[in-house]
């Protein structure tokens, strides 16, 4: 079996979901942009974990996967399935009849397995998605297009950017989406849309339903590691990683960067720049000076949260511990900040 679906444009993004999730909106006619995605999906989040089995803390910048598409297949009428298996073969034998029947398939893989990204054999991350939009069976290739391209960097050596899209043996393809390595193991999941109902045109209530939930999830959360409690747990102790061994700091450090930093898939500023950008895109929904005033805030905010993924960038390399404290410092302040703000924006919405 050979087939590659040529009507398929490979589109470059900030975020490897929402990125996914436009190019597929893309190839079926829907023209949303990428932030306007992420808004929709209530996106926004923010989670600091320590649990016992993970080799050091770790942090994420938006709400989990599954929600993110549930939500905005609520938002645009869009009809949903999210196809999970044990099985390789099977796994594989979905992505192919995707394929035969003419659709881009939006899966789920281990960042590991994907040799272009140069990551350490042990850098395993199944929360990574990507398009596969062509299968060649009798070369053994899988066409791939994952979220880089110009100006959009995968990895930090950005001299191996950008990419239309990749070119990979179906084996890899296979060994990324059925990875079982924590964390979030792929499952093999695939993304499956039905487009029969669905629009492309939203209302301000639409709108304020997205934000809201976003507000609810950011501002309310059960657990104080979770939403705007987290960001003030982070504060309290990333004061403490000066006590882990340096092997264990130079990893936690490693990955706070990632998780921040642009090259990492979050647009920039730990995904506050693309909640910002999609504040000043609905603006004009909204009616109303504030969310044009909240989007310019937070992407002020955003650039806070560089400063503080350039710090840790630096203790990966250097393990200078001084920076823990100034670092708590900075992130007590974006606390503040987004909490006030998020209030500002609740006060709005829910009045």
């Amino acid at each position: 079996m050979k087939k590659i679906i040529d009507t398929f444009i490979p589109e470059a993004g900030h975020h490897c979901i929402s990125n996914s999730l436009q190019q597929i909106l893309h190839f079926n006619g829907y023209n949303i942009s990428e932030e306007m995605i992420f808004g929709l999906s209530s996106g926004l989040g923010f989670i600091y974990f320590d649990i016992k089995n993970s080799p050091f803390p770790m942090i994420g910048g938006r709400i989990n996967i599954g929600d993110f598409e549930e939500n905005l297949a609520r938002r645009l009428n869009l009809g949903l399935q999210i196809l999970e298996t044990s099985s390789k073969k099977k796994g594989y034998e979905i992505i192919k009849s995707e394929i035969e029947n003419g659709k881009p398939a939006m899966i789920y893989v281990d960042m590991a397995y994907l040799k272009y990204l140069n990551l350490p054999p042990d850098a395993h991350f199944g929360g990574h998605s990507i398009i596969v939009f062509g299968l060649d069976e009798e070369e053994g290739i899988a066409y791939i297009s994952d979220r880089d391209g110009e100006n959009f960097y995968v990895t930090a050596n950005e001299n191996e950017c950008p990419k239309d899209f990749h070119k990979i043996s179906i084996e890899d393809l296979e060994l990324a989406h059925s990875s079982k390595e924590k964390p979030y193991p792929p499952k093999n999941r695939l993304i499956k849309f039905d487009f029969s109902n669905a629009s492309d045109t939203f209302s301000k209530q639409t709108l304020e339903e997205a934000i809201k939930k976003n507000l609810e999830t950011f501002l309310s959360p059960p657990i104080k590691n979770i939403g705007v409690k987290g960001i003030k747990t982070f504060a309290e102790n990333v004061v403490n990683w000066d006590k882990f061994s340096p092997e264990k700091q130079r990893a936690a450090a490693f990955n706070c960067f990632i998780m921040i930093s642009h090259i990492g898939g979050t647009g920039g500023g730990c995904f506050r720049k693309m909640y910002g950008n999609f504040l000043k895109e609905a603006y004009p929904f909204m009616q109303n000076d504030l969310f044009k005033i909240a989007g310019e805030e937070y992407i002020k905010i955003s650039l806070e949260w560089d400063k503080i993924a350039n710090m840790f960038k630096e203790i990966s390399a250097t393990l200078n511990q001084s920076l823990y404290q100034k670092i708590s410092e900075k992130l007590f302040i974006l606390y503040i900040r987004e909490n006030e703000l998020m209030e500002r924006i609740r006060e709005v919405v829910c009045s």
